[in-house]
Parts: structure tokens; C-alpha cells; sequence
């Protein structure tokens, strides 16, 4: 999955982020909503597309990057 980097600081789910911080989350609709309000690097929906994709098959990604 791609990182999700903090451009501001904020408080999301009781955690402190500052800028630059790496956001671990696996909750779709949270990097989706910090998308749109401007709290992470912008992802394009390619990104969202492929990071919905993961969330959904955990399994299946895990496989892929053990064969490269």
C-alpha cells in the first residue's frame, strides 16, 4: 500500500500527527475522507482504487510481493 504522509497536523481516532508523520490506518473511509480534507498527500483515484483493492484482499497482495 502506498504510505500515507501527514502535510499538516492534526488529530485523527485519539492519535497526534504531525507533519511527515507515516499514517497507519486500514479503515477506507478515514483515508478517504483525510484525502479529500487535505490532511495527507494527495492520492489519485488510482491510488484510492488500489488501496481499496488491498484493504478488500489483504491475502492476495501479500502473495504478489513475496514473489518479487
Amino acid at each position: 500500500m502506498k504510505k500515507l504522509i501527514a502535510r499538516k497536523d492534526f488529530t485523527a481516532n485519539g492519535v497526534n500527527y504531525i507533519e511527515g508523520d507515516e499514517i497507519k490506518t486500514s479503515n477506507y473511509e478515514a483515508i478517504v475522507k483525510l484525502n479529500e480534507k487535505g490532511f495527507i498527500d494527495p492520492l489519485s483515484y488510482k491510488d484510492l482504487v488500489l488501496i481499496k483493492r488491498e484493504l478488500d484482499n489483504p491475502k492476495t497482495f501479500k502473495k504478489e510481493e513475496g514473489k518479487l
